[in-house]
């Protein structure tokens, strides 16, 4: 690792700072293409996938890249793994990217830093992005009872300060007993929208067009990870 934690944490603020939130609200139409993005690992090899699907035509494609990767695995600095392999893959996209929409797996500004990789992508690229995570990382549920409350599906979390950076959504909203393996799925802000728009975008996809962005990056990648362990 060529950087120290705190040379890290540092570069985080810059790009927590370079943050756009605009007010006005994004339509789904907007919107040529949806990008889900994750990546996966087999010992130190790094395999990312963007699992493209065009809005205008309904087809899906698919890219990966594989690559060894050497930055050791910390958490909430996952952006640092993980982002230089899905940077690879988005060099190479052949899409209008200012009419597309990016799902990452993982946090945005539900991040101890407001530097989730969500975040990290967007800025970076200048791109509109949303994060999905599958783990709480940082902040507190706004209604303490939300996991063990049956009569509600969503709530928001909030960090020390009481601000809002993601909101939680259970599984069972969608009609799904689980998810990815988490029963709860956490949307956060990546860049250039705001929480309410991103968690509505994310309700819009899933209701038109019947899945989750990254969940479709995920089942390619576990198909890529049975075809290199043979």
């Amino acid at each position: 690792m060529k950087y120290t934690i705190s040379e890290l944490k540092k570069i985080q603020y810059e790009i927590s700072e370079r943050v756009y939130i605009p007010s006005n609200r994004k339509e789904l139409n907007d919107f040529h293409f949806i990008v889900g993005i994750d990546l996966a690992f087999i010992g130190n090899l790094g395999i990312a996938c963007f699992a493209i699907f065009n809005t205008q035509n309904l087809n899906f494609s698919y890219m990966h890249e594989t690559s060894p990767i050497e930055f050791p695995y910390i958490p909430s600095f996952l952006a640092f793994r993980e982002l230089p392999l899905i940077n690879k893959i988005y060099k190479k996209i052949r899409i209008d990217v200012d009419k597309t929409l990016f799902f990452i797996d993982g946090h945005g500004l539900s991040h101890p830093r407001k530097a989730g990789i969500a975040t990290h992508f967007g800025v970076q690229n200048n791109t509109t992005s949303i994060g999905i995570a599958k783990k709480l990382l940082f902040g507190n549920y706004q209604n303490p009872r939300f996991i063990k409350d049956s009569e509600t599906h969503y709530c928001k979390v909030l960090d020390h300060q009481m601000n809002p950076i993601s909101i939680a959504l259970k599984t069972s909203y969608l009609n799904r007993n689980s998810i990815m393996g988490t029963k709860i799925l956490y949307i956060s802000v990546g860049n250039n929208i705001n929480l309410e728009n991103s968690f509505e975008l994310f309700l819009q996809v899933y209701k038109r067009y019947k899945f989750i962005p990254t969940e479709l990056a995920h089942n390619h990648l576990q198909k890529i990870k049975k075809e290199l362990k043979k």
